[in-house]
């Protein structure tokens, strides 16, 4: 096998491979201008290369050879000459496209210009000496060369005149392509310096590395010894053209498959593993088995053609195995970064299970779809609380700090009402129907809204992420679709997630406020309990949540008596607990104003009332106790009658007082008086020991208390108060309390 055939099969693979990523980038998305301009530049790179290549080969066959060495057939290369015109193009659209082309879209057909006359000068002006003798009029009528004479002589001036351009064009038109190529390279440099997302970057630098190399390369080995005097021989000129090609078209295909140029993605992927499993197969067909064949017949005198069917059964056998091992070895090569949207998402989904805040949610999402699909602009429109804190009203968020939150809308919008009924990622102008009547829908309109992606939780929209139109301006394809499909269910999750980390927060902080409240309540009640040689006090109290409602305390008065209180407020919990702290503060700065008990209740029933509303209330029992002459005077405000156990089991109930605080302005309350004896069993309680439940919602009640008081009156202050509260906690099975309770017992002796 010569040098030039494997020289030519080297050219003939590069041009395939341009033709290929042609073909794909143009069935990708043949409606997108990049894409077209792309497609047609790697077509016309890639034709200069076959041309070359099926030259030689019908030379090596020594068929045809006058066909391949005529003029014509040699300028028709000059065909592929039209890729430097296209580069230019290229460069002007990519990333993003000109303004000045955008504003005026027909200058792009100027550039062709100089092409055009170039294929129009090598292909029919190469051989003037032709057209003037195809001109010959001498032998027609005279009435022919009349009228045709003036307009020959025209004609065989014009000839002679670009038959001398045609050779002084020949030479110089490598400036021209010089020229555009050093446009193209600057005009791609310009546009990269105005990228500001990652991905796009990564595109455009490997793409000018890759072009910049490759014309380098073509310019030293084409451009260069046609403008100076320097000469390279055949042999450099097929290396660096060699080079050149596969620098150029790998570049291309690295940035397609690594990172997502021009949005084509797998497909490019598998039709190239089976492109290059194919290839592999042709060029063994052609450079060995071929050459194989002829000397084997050269030395046995006759064909074999059992070689090219042993070939093609073994290649049936091979072709899906190694089609696999370069499937595998392209991916580990050139996908070990993960940029695959498959990829991305593994990615996004790690992020999020990390992220409980939701405005951090958001910023995740908008920077994965504005880096990774290149959308340009993204917002979000989420639901909050109203301002009246009764209905729920949505907030539109932008991608830009400065100007974050974009405007509120009704949960009512006709927009949203619409997107309700969707499930999957919807072109904006699907809602052209809300046009007149949403103001949400004006608002995305204004800001170049093309696709609206709702969130649904369960059946329920929670918001949407509203997108532009991509940097790029390619069509979001069906991968696209079901990314952002699988994308929205994420972020629906994390907020989710986010909204119940943020209430387990809430909850916590509220826990450790109640646990704070509860230790502030619990200092307010007396450390310990009043006792001596003829009496003994106990209590106990137990709240039902955190903090509570229920309230005891005891008090020295100016007169030497022992003051009693026993309170609960209506309600339970930290408004209860709010009242009783009232209750407190008021009964303790009564007590020192050395007030009878009724005049004491009163005043605290006056300081309620001015400080609350009826709804709020409490009952409260006051009393003083003196110790030598064994007597409690007291009013009781509404509470549980407390009960007096005799020793002889007599018993008596405190009711004097009057109605309950806070509930009745002019409310009056009486004292109450009572002997005591030796012996003798006061109990005191709020109504929340009574009414505890069993499993059987049966109420412990107070025919239970008083027979439980009865039977063991003998018992000392302490050990009645543990007696009774064993007894409730053995009755309700261990069950929480229903409501606070709160027990005083006190003991003569």
């Amino acid at each position: 096998m010569s040098f030039q055939v494997l020289v030519a099969a080297i050219y003939l693979t590069c041009g395939a491979v341009l033709l290929f990523l042609g073909v794909v980038i143009l069935r990708e998305n043949a409606k997108n201008q990049i894409n077209r301009v792309t497609s047609f530049m790697l077509f016309f790179a890639g034709l200069g290369p076959l041309l070359a290549s099926l030259g030689t080969f019908i030379r090596s066959a020594g068929e045809a050879e006058s066909f391949v060495s005529s003029p014509f057939t040699q300028n028709i290369f000059y065909v592929w000459e039209f890729f430097f015109p296209l580069l230019l193009l290229f460069s002007l659209v990519f990333p993003e496209e000109n303004r000045y082309l955008k504003r005026r879209p027909k200058l792009k057909y100027l550039i062709f210009i100089p092409h055009v006359f170039h294929i129009i000068q090598v292909l029919i002006f190469y051989q003037p000496e032709k057209i003037i003798r195809s001109l010959d009029v001498a032998k027609l009528g005279p009435v022919a060369r009349f009228f045709l004479d003036p307009l020959s002589m025209i004609v065989k001036y014009a000839a002679v005149f670009f038959g001398i351009l045609y050779k002084i064009h020949v030479q110089s038109f490598s400036l021209i392509n010089l020229i555009f190529l050093i446009l193209a390279v600057w005009f791609l440099y310009r546009g990269y310096k105005k990228i500001r997302v990652p991905t796009l970057k990564k595109q455009v630098s490997l793409l000018i590395w890759g072009i910049r190399s490759s014309v380098g390369l073509y310019v030293v080995a084409f451009i260069v010894p046609v403008l100076t005097p320097l000469e390279l021989s055949e042999n450099v000129r097929n290396f660096l053209t060699i080079l050149a090609l596969v620098i150029g078209s790998g570049s291309i295909a690295w940035a397609i498959i690594r990172h997502h140029f021009l949005d084509v993605r797998l497909i490019v992927r598998q039709s190239l593993v089976y492109f290059l499993t194919t290839a592999l197969f042709v060029g063994l067909y052609f450079l060995i088995l071929r050459q194989f064949g002829k000397l084997l017949q050269n030395l046995i005198g006759r064909e074999t053609p059992a070689i090219d069917v042993g070939f093609v059964i073994l290649a049936i056998i091979l072709f899906q195995p190694i089609m696999g091992q370069l499937d595998d070895l392209i991916k580990r090569f050139f996908i070990r970064e993960r940029s695959d949207y498959r990829g991305m998402m593994e990615t996004f989904s790690r992020k999020l299970v990390t992220i409980f805040d939701f405005e951090e949610v958001k910023e995740t999402v908008v920077d994965t779809l504005k880096k990774e699909m290149l959308v340009e602009k993204v917002h979000v429109c989420v639901p909050q609380q109203a301002r009246n804190g009764k209905s729920a009203e949505y907030v539109l968020f932008s991608d830009e700090p400065t100007t974050e939150q974009l405007g509120v809308f009704d949960q009512n919008d006709p927009l949203l009402l619409a997107l309700r009924e969707k499930t999957r990622p919807t072109p904006f102008a699907d809602f052209k129907m809300v046009e007149d009547i949403s103001r949400l829908f004006g608002r995305l309109d204004r800001l170049g809204v093309f696709l609206v992606v709702p969130l649904i939780s369960g059946s329920e929209l929670v918001g949407c992420i509203a997108l532009s139109k991509k940097i790029t301006r390619f069509r979001y394809s069906y991968e696209d679709i079901t990314l952002l499909d699988v994308l929205a269910n994420q972020m629906v999750v994390a907020k989710d997630n986010a909204r119940l980390y943020q209430e387990s927060l809430e909850k916590q902080r509220l826990e450790e406020e109640l646990s704070l409240a509860r230790q502030i309540q619990m200092d307010l009640l007396p450390q310990s309990c009043p006792r001596s040689e003829s009496f003994e006090f106990s209590a106990f109290v137990q709240p039902a949540r955190q903090v509570g409602g229920d309230y005891y305390d005891f008090f020295d008065t100016n007169s030497g008596s022992i003051g009693l209180a026993i309170a609960d407020a209506s309600g339970k919990g930290m408004p209860a607990a709010l009242l009783i702290s009232l209750v407190h503060a008021t009964l303790r700065a009564e007590v020192k104003n050395a007030l009878p008990p009724p005049a004491v209740v009163s005043n605290v029933n006056e300081l309620i009332l001015s400080s609350t509303t009826a709804e709020k209330f409490a009952t409260m029992f006051y009393g003083e106790f003196n110790p030598q002459e064994r007597k409690l005077c007291y009013c009781n405000a509404g509470h549980n009658y407390p009960l007096v156990v005799h020793e002889d089991g007599d018993v008596e109930f405190l009711i004097t007082g009057g109605l309950i605080l806070g509930a009745f302005p002019e409310a009056e309350y009486e004292v109450g008086e009572i002997a005591l004896r030796k012996n003798d069993t006061l109990f005191f309680y709020s109504d929340g020991l009574t009414e505890n439940f069993n499993a059987d919602d049966e109420e412990f009640g107070e025919e239970r208390l008083l027979d439980l008081l009865l039977e063991n009156r003998s018992l000392g202050a302490e050990e009645l108060k543990e007696k009774v509260v064993q007894e409730v906690i053995d009755f309700s099975g261990g069950r929480p309390p229903w409501d606070d309770f709160t027990i005083v017992v006190l003991k003569l002796r």
